[in-house]
C-alpha cells in the first residue's frame, strides 16, 4: 500500500464520549490534512480510517495508548501494523458516510 495521506476521525456523539477521544483528537489534530467525519454509524469509538491513496481502512476502538502509537507509526511510515490491523471495520473498507459534511481538523483541546 502506499504512504496514507489521510486521517479521518469520526466525531458522532459515541465516539466523541468514548475513552481515548480526546487523544486521537490531540493526534489528528498534529496531522496535517486531517479530517473529521460525521457519525458513521459503527458506535465502537473512537472510530479512525486511514485514507491510503484510494483506500479508506476504518479501525475501531482505538482508545489505548498502544492503539494510537500504532496509527501514528502508520501515518509515519505507511505499513499498517498487526496490532491496528486486527481492529480494522473490513465491511466499510473504502467507504465514508456523509462525505460532503468533512470538516478539517485544525487544532483541538
Amino acid at each position: 500500500m502506499s504512504k496514507p495521506v489521510c486521517l479521518i476521525v469520526c466525531g458522532g456523539k459515541d465516539c466523541r464520549d468514548g475513552k481515548g477521544f480526546d487523544a486521537v483528537m490531540r493526534l489528528a489534530a498534529d496531522t496535517p490534512g486531517s479530517l473529521e467525519a460525521p457519525c458513521q454509524g459503527l458506535c465502537h469509538g473512537p472510530i479512525i480510517a486511514i485514507k491510503q491513496g484510494r483506500a479508506v481502512l476504518w479501525f475501531s476502538h482505538v482508545r489505548s495508548k498502544s492503539m494510537r502509537k500504532s496509527v501514528a507509526r502508520a501515518l509515519q511510515n505507511g505499513p499498517i501494523d498487526p496490532h491496528l490491523a486486527e481492529r480494522e471495520v473490513a465491511k466499510r473498507r473504502n467507504t465514508i458516510r456523509h462525505k460532503g459534511r468533512l470538516k478539517r481538523i485544525a487544532e483541538y483541546g
